[in-house]
């Protein structure tokens, strides 16, 4: 009996596992990962404009602008730090011998 024969009659559940036996709740994967980079882009922006501001001699609150830009640089060393995390995933799943 070939694959396509079992697959046919059923005897073989194509289906992926699902172990909780629900249907899976929550946002995908990509749009929590879209969601966090467009934060980090948008506190770094923030940043950006409040910095800009201060460097024309506008009044603006330096403590909340050091407080943006310090958002910002800890939003993005957390992005990096997730990125590189995925990117040595990917290399030791490609690494794996099958």
């Amino acid at each position: 009996m070939t694959i396509d024969q079992l697959i046919s009659t059923g005897a073989v559940n194509t289906a992926l596992p699902n172990p909780t036996g629900a249907a899976p709740a929550g946002p995908a994967f990509s749009d929590r990962l879209k969601s966090a980079i467009q934060t980090v882009d948008a506190k770094q922006i923030q940043a950006d404009d409040k910095l800009q501001a201060v460097a024309a001699g506008k009044d603006v609150d330096l403590h909340s602008t050091m407080i943006a830009l310090q958002e910002a640089d800890i939003t993005l060393r957390a992005m990096v730090s997730v990125r590189d995390k995925v990117v040595d995933a990917y290399q030791q799943v490609m690494n794996m011998s099958i």
